[in-house]
């Protein structure tokens, strides 16, 4: 799998194992800016698994831009980073209930927060 802008990817290690995330930006031949159900941060390739999908998000795309997208793109995003990152505003919960319904919140809540079992 190519590893571009915009591809989901799952992470492998570390706390936020398990967390769907974006590539923002490739740093070098080693290491991406990820952001998504994880904390924007630097990541190591090894630890990374990409899978098919893939969104259409600028080089370096903020936070919320790649949170809107990945929503746009049925992807579930936590409710712990939607908070965390002060995005409960109107129009991210509107596309929220568009792509997943009324119950968007028991989405996100089901989601967990990282290096938390649910």
């Amino acid at each position: 799998m190519v590893l571009q802008i915009g591809r989901v990817c799952i992470k492998l290690s570390g706390r936020e194992a398990g967390n769907v995330c974006v590539i923002t930006d490739i740093i070098d031949n080693k290491f991406l800016l990820v952001d998504g159900n994880i904390k924007r941060r630097r990541v190591n390739i090894k630890h990374i698994e990409p899978t098919e999908k893939l969104i259409q998000i600028k080089k370096g795309a903020n936070t919320e831009d790649v949170i809107k997208e990945m929503i746009k793109n049925k992807i579930p995003v936590s409710y712990w980073k939607l908070k965390k990152e002060n995005l409960l505003n109107n129009e991210i919960v509107e596309l929220y209930k568009q792509y997943f319904g009324n119950d968007w919140e028991k989405v996100a809540k089901s989601l967990g927060s990282p290096g938390k079992k649910n």
